[in-house]
């Protein structure tokens, strides 16, 4: 009788899921604005982002000579926009159309050559690194990047807010005018759907400095090859940070300034809303400027959390004791390198983007909002 033959089948281990599966919900919303972030597809940009950008930016341009023209005419005029008979309320309200319309003209045509550029090579480094250098938790990470998608919901609610008060003042115009006024409305949302886009790299890229760390601590004994890919690795992340700075740095530059600007308008509303009492009017403004704040708050806290886990990589280094005092110096070195060279996330090299950024704007707030109370008090007084 022969004997059995017995086939041990092994176990096929799945797959290990592609670090653009976590990216997913960000890809798939900048693709319905018509941004394709997909590296496996080549066009980056869509005949339909094509004409979205240009109908957008004809929008913009149209609705904001519309709003100069409405704000130009005296105040008992049907057509005019001046909503006070103080001139310092009007000119803040002049101010806060214009930083709107600056703020979403520059930084959507920015978005799309940005997709168009330097965004292949920066999700190049980052499939690199995360392929050869760390193993991250794609469930994990997929489920902490979706935190972002509140960010694009706080956004969209308030631009419907603003509609459904707005909307009931433009029912003399034409079809073509409350056309445009839902298109300019909601042109805003791809200037923030890019500032969650950055977050979501940024905080990738915190990851990456955490990794390496986790790698320093779990090693017993430290080897050449060890020392030798903890450089290559540090290097790596290093470009990726660059890459975000290459990215997002004109992007960064004016949406913080927009932030700031809004952030003083919206507290000369509050402080002018309470001093008559209209409470509708203060909420509204409160509501403005702690969404304005919250998302700040994202803008700045990646990037601290970026030097904050570069610095634990140099403490790690710091506190390796290798047998060899040649290890042990390039230990010192890389360690003191680090701490000489932090990553920083940059608006153009004018100024970095971390914490230090919220007391300023505070500090300058509160210098600004002072001024034009007091204008207002003399103007009222005259």
């Amino acid at each position: 009788m022969a004997p059995s033959i017995v086939c041990k089948v092994t176990p096929v281990a799945l797959a290990r899921r592609d670090i653009s599966w976590c990216f997913q919900p960000i890809f798939v919303w900048m693709r319905i604005l018509g941004i394709d972030l997909n590296p496996k597809n080549h066009k980056a940009i869509s005949i339909y982002g094509f004409l979205m950008l240009l109908v957008g930016t004809w929008a913009q341009f149209d609705n904001a000579s519309v709003i100069s023209w409405k704000l130009s005419l005296p105040q008992n005029d049907t057509n005019a926009l001046n909503i006070s008979s103080s001139d310092t309320n009007n000119w803040n309200i002049e101010v806060d159309y214009a930083n709107h319309v600056f703020f979403m003209v520059i930084v959507s045509p920015t978005v799309f050559y940005v997709a168009r550029n330097q965004w292949q090579l920066l999700w190049r480094l980052i499939v690199n690194f995360d392929s050869n250098f760390c193993h991250l938790d794609h469930n994990q990470l997929r489920k902490k990047l979706s935190i972002a998608v509140v960010i694009l919901l706080l956004e969209i609610s308030a631009t419907l807010h603003a509609l459904v008060v707005l909307l009931p003042d433009f029912q003399r115009e034409s079809t073509l005018r409350k056309f445009l006024t839902l298109l300019v409305f909601f042109s805003k949302i791809l200037s923030i759907s890019s500032l969650v886009w950055y977050c979501y790299v940024t905080w990738l890229s915190s990851l990456f400095y955490k990794a390496i760390q986790q790698d320093i601590d779990h090693t017993c004994k430290v080897r050449k090859e060890d020392l030798r890919r903890w450089k290559c690795s540090l290097v790596l992340a290093g470009e990726v940070v660059n890459g975000i700075n290459g990215c997002f740095g004109l992007i960064l530059l004016i949406s913080v300034t927009h932030f700031v600007v809004d952030f003083i308008v919206n507290s000369f509303y509050l402080v002018n809303n309470v001093t008559i009492t209209n409470r509708f009017r203060m909420v509204i403004a409160l509501a403005n400027m702690l969404r304005k704040l919250t998302m700040l708050w994202f803008i700045t806290c990646i990037p601290t959390e970026i030097l904050q886990k570069a610095s634990s990589v140099a403490n790690s280094l710091r506190k390796i004791n290798c047998l060899g005092m040649d290890l042990q110096n390039q230990v010192s070195f890389l360690a003191l390198d680090i701490l000489q060279s932090l990553p920083r996330i940059s608006a153009l090299g004018y100024f970095d983007i971390n914490f230090e950024l919220l007391p300023k704007m505070i500090g300058t707030t509160l210098t600004y909002v002072i001024i034009l109370y007091q204008f207002q008090s003399s103007e009222l007084s005259d």
